[in-house]
């Protein structure tokens, strides 16, 4: 039994992932025509309960409601900032920080910014040979 070598093991994976890729095409494929005719149903239901003015069906196949979801995202961050300073509405700011302004605080300073931890992973990747 041959013994294996790296090119035999990128070559496994390689065809590992050409499979993947294979069959999660063909369940999005699959996918998107029974989530674009759920999504057609769901505003049929959606309108159906607004001209009824009532906001759940409850039938021997199941029951549909309406929920509402709020959401915010940011239009205009510069404006967005101003009124956070202004009215010290602090609280509207997500808790997060910017890798790349940390590495180039580490990068400028030799230290890490106060409160941040920071780290690397090392992961293996794999491409194809460029095409000739």
């Amino acid at each position: 039994m041959a013994e294996l070598t790296v090119a035999d093991a990128i070559k496994f994976y390689m065809d590992l992932r050409d499979k993947k890729a294979e069959i999660e095409n063909g369940v999005k494929e699959k996918l998107k025509n029974i989530s674009d005719n759920l999504a057609k149903v769901e505003a049929w239901i959606q309108q159906q309960a607004e001209a009824q003015g009532v906001s759940s069906f409850k039938t021997p196949h199941g029951t549909a409601f309406l929920t509402t979801t709020e959401f915010a995202n940011v239009a205009d961050w510069d404006g967005l900032l101003a009124f956070i300073l202004q009215n010290e509405a602090y609280d509207m700011l997500y808790r997060n920080v910017n890798k790349s302004a940390v590495r180039a605080y580490i990068d400028a300073h030799n230290k890490l910014p106060t409160g941040v931890n920071f780290g690397t992973k090392i992961s293996v990747n794999v491409r194809r040979p460029a095409a000739d």
